[in-house]
């Protein structure tokens, strides 16, 4: 027998997009992009964001590079 795989809706994203850019963003940052969670870790910026796919994480840096954000790393959690 297999198990069911949980469904993924937009009440519960299946994965964790996780972005890291150059400089403080701080309040610009959170008032832009409020579904990600921000920190500012030694002059550095990390977003992490409950995405369902990675379509949806695009998007977040889609935003990201219309606020000029220089980029230092994008990832996603299986």
């Amino acid at each position: 027998m297999v198990p069911d795989r949980p469904s993924s809706d937009a009440a519960t994203p299946g994965r964790i997009g996780r972005i890291v850019v150059r400089g403080e963003f701080g309040p610009l940052l959170s008032a832009a992009l409020p579904q990600c969670e921000v920190a500012i870790v030694s002059g550095e910026t990390h977003l992490t964001a409950h995405v369902r796919d990675e379509a949806e994480l695009f998007g977040v840096v889609e935003r990201l590079r219309d606020l000029g954000a220089a980029f230092v790393s994008i990832s996603i959690d299986p």
